[in-house]
C-alpha cells in the first residue's frame, strides 16, 4: 500500500455539524494556525447532520420566541430532567447558556430559520418543557452545514475529502495525528490537536436511520488509544420505514392522525400492549411529542408494542409492521405532514391510499468519548465533538439538542483545539511517524455480529439475545487478535 504524510496544526474528522463548526471557530480563533477537515464522502454530503430524513429537524436555544417564559435555566432543568439524572450538568450547563449565543452567529452566516410574521419560529419538541426548537422545515442540518463550510473556506481551511479516517497516530501516549484510508492509499496526517466528529455507529446496525459512514470508527480509535467511553448503553431508536426501502422516520404529525398498527396477519394490535386505564389515543399523542423511545412517558408502548410484534414471528415481509394513514383525508395529510407525503409519493406510494412498513430504527448515540468543558478527552491531543462525544447527554435527550450539542462544543471543542495548536511544540517528524499499515477486516467476517445485533440492543433487551451477541463478538475477538491496525 502506499503511503503518504501530510502535516497540519489542526486536524477536524468528519463532515458534518460539529465537525464544520470545530473547524471554523479553530480558524477563526487563530487564522495563522493551518486547519484541515478529514472527511469520508464530500463535505455536506455525508453524516447525521445533513441527512434529511424526516418532516422537520430542530435546533435547541431558549430564544423564548414563543413568549412562553423559556430561558437558560428553563432549558438546563429540561435537560437534566429529560437525562434522567445522568447527564453531565458541566456539559448540560454549556448547552443551555450557550445555545443562543452560536444560533445568533448561524444566523449572521445566513442561516434562515422558519419565521411567522418576520419573527423567528419555535416549537415545542420531547423532553422540553417550552417552545424552544428551531427549524428550517427538514433542511435544518443542511443549512448549518451548508453555512460553515463556506464561512470555513473562504477563512482558510483545507479539505481532505474522500478519505476515511480509521486509527490515531500516538507518541508516549498522546495523540500526533490519525491514519486514512484515500482508495487503496494510506495517508497519515500529523496534527498537534486532533478533533473527532465523525459521528455515531448507527449504520453497523441493520436497521438504522444513519449515514452509511457512521460506524463507530471514532468510538473504535479512541477506545484503542486508552480514551474513556461513556453511557454507550443508551441508544436513541425510533419508528421508520423499512418499505418502501428508504431512510425516513415516522414522527410528529403522523402520529396524530391516529394511524392503524397491524402485524403481518392483519391484526391491530396496539391495545393488547396498553396498561388498564392507558388509552390508544392517549399513547398516540404522546407518540407525535417523543421519536425515539423513551421510558419517561407512555409513548413507550408504540415502540414496545412494534418491537414485541415483530421479536414474535408476526413482522411483515420486510421485517416491520403496517403503518396506515389511508382514513386520512388528502388535504388534510398534504397541510399536516407536507413533507412526509411529497417524500413517498416521490417513491410512488400515496400515503391516502397505500399502507408502509415500519420498525424500530437505530438513529443516535447519547453516549461517546468522554470530554469535559472544553471538548477534551482523556488523552492528551484528542477532543471530541458532536454525537462521537459522550457525557453530554443522559439516558435520554429532549428534541432538538443534538444540534445544539453540535454547535456549542463544536465551537468549545475548536477553540480549545486551536488554543493547544498554538502552544505545543512539535516532536520530531521522526519520533511521530512509523512504519504502521491499516488492515482493514473484510465486512464479511462482521455479519454474524450484525445478524444479532438489532435483536440484542433495540427497544426490548432480553439476557438471551444480549448472551448471543456476546458470544458472537467473542468468537470474533478469537478469530482476529488484532482488529483494525497492524
Amino acid at each position: 500500500m502506499k503511503q503518504e504524510t501530510i502535516q497540519t496544526d489542526v486536524l477536524v474528522v468528519g463532515g458534518g455539524g460539529a465537525a464544520s463548526r470545530a473547524a471554523y471557530e479553530a480558524k477563526r480563533f487563530d487564522p495563522g494556525l493551518d486547519v484541515t477537515v478529514a472527511v469520508e464522502g464530500p463535505w455536506g454530503k455525508c453524516g447525521s447532520t445533513v441527512w434529511v430524513a424526516s418532516e422537520a429537524l430542530g435546533i435547541n436555544a431558549p430564544l423564548n420566541a414563543a413568549g412562553d417564559g423559556d430561558s437558560p435555566e428553563v432549558f438546563l432543568d429540561d435537560i437534566l430532567e429529560t437525562g434522567l439524572g445522568l447527564a453531565n450538568r458541566s456539559l448540560a450547563e454549556k448547552i443551555a447558556f450557550e445555545s443562543s449565543d452560536r444560533i445568533s452567529e448561524l444566523i449572521e452566516l445566513g442561516v434562515e430559520f422558519d419565521s411567522a410574521n418576520e419573527k423567528i419560529r419555535q416549537r415545542k419538541l420531547s423532553g422540553c418543557t417550552k417552545a424552544r426548537s428551531l427549524s428550517q422545515g427538514g433542511q435544518t442540518g443542511v443549512a448549518i452545514v451548508s453555512a460553515l463550510k463556506r464561512a470555513s473556506i473562504e477563512n482558510g481551511v483545507n479539505v481532505l475529502e474522500g478519505i476515511r479516517i480509521v486509527d490515531l497516530i500516538l507518541k508516549d501516549g498522546e495523540v500526533w495525528g490519525a491514519r486514512g484510508l484515500e482508495e487503496g492509499k494510506q495517508i497519515d496526517i500529523l496534527a498537534k490537536a486532533v478533533v473527532l466528529a465523525n459521528g455515531g455507529a448507527g449504520a453497523i446496525f441493520p436497521h438504522n436511520i444513519n449515514h452509511s459512514s457512521l460506524q463507530g470508527d471514532g468510538y473504535a480509535m479512541a477506545y484503542r488509544a486508552g480514551a474513556l467511553l461513556t453511557n454507550m448503553e443508551f441508544i436513541q431508536i425510533g419508528p421508520g420505514v423499512v418499505f418502501p426501502k428508504m431512510h425516513f422516520i415516522i414522527h410528529s404529525h403522523m402520529w396524530r392522525l391516529s394511524p392503524s398498527l397491524k402485524n403481518s396477519l392483519g391484526k391491530e394490535f396496539l391495545d393488547d400492549y396498553l396498561p388498564t386505564g392507558t388509552s390508544r389515543d392517549e399513547v398516540l399523542s404522546l407518540k407525535a411529542m417523543s421519536f425515539p423511545f423513551s421510558v419517561r412517558t407512555n409513548a413507550r408502548y408504540v415502540d414496545i408494542s412494534i418491537s414485541k410484534e415483530i421479536m414474535s414471528g408476526r413482522e411483515t415481509e420486510h421485517g416491520g409492521v403496517f403503518f396506515d394513514v389511508t382514513h386520512v383525508p388528502e388535504g388534510e395529510l398534504k397541510d399536516k405532514a407536507p413533507i412526509t407525503y411529497d417524500t413517498f409519493l416521490k417513491r410512488g406510494i400515496n400515503l391516502c391510499s397505500d399502507t408502509i412498513e415500519i420498525a424500530p430504527l437505530v438513529q443516535s448515540f447519547n453516549g461517546g468519548v468522554k470530554i469535559d468543558e472544553d471538548a477534551a478527552t482523556t488523552i492528551p491531543g484528542l477532543f471530541a465533538v458532536g454525537e462521537v462525544s459522550g457525557g453530554v447527554h443522559g439516558a435520554d435527550r429532549p428534541g432538538g439538542n443534538n444540534l445544539a450539542d453540535c454547535q456549542v462544543f463544536g465551537y468549545r471543542g475548536g477553540r480549545a483545539a486551536a488554543v493547544l495548536a498554538a502552544d505545543r511544540a512539535w516532536k520530531a517528524k521522526e519520533d511521530i511517524r512509523d512504519d504502521k499499515l491499516i488492515v482493514m477486516e473484510n465486512s464479511e467476517k462482521i455479519a454474524p455480529i450484525r445478524n444479532v445485533i438489532d435483536k440484542a440492543l433495540v427497544v426490548v433487551r432480553q439476557k438471551k439475545s444480549l448472551e448471543e451477541l456476546l458470544d458472537k463478538i467473542q468468537s470474533f475477538r478469537n478469530e482476529t487478535p488484532t482488529l483494525d491496525v497492524v
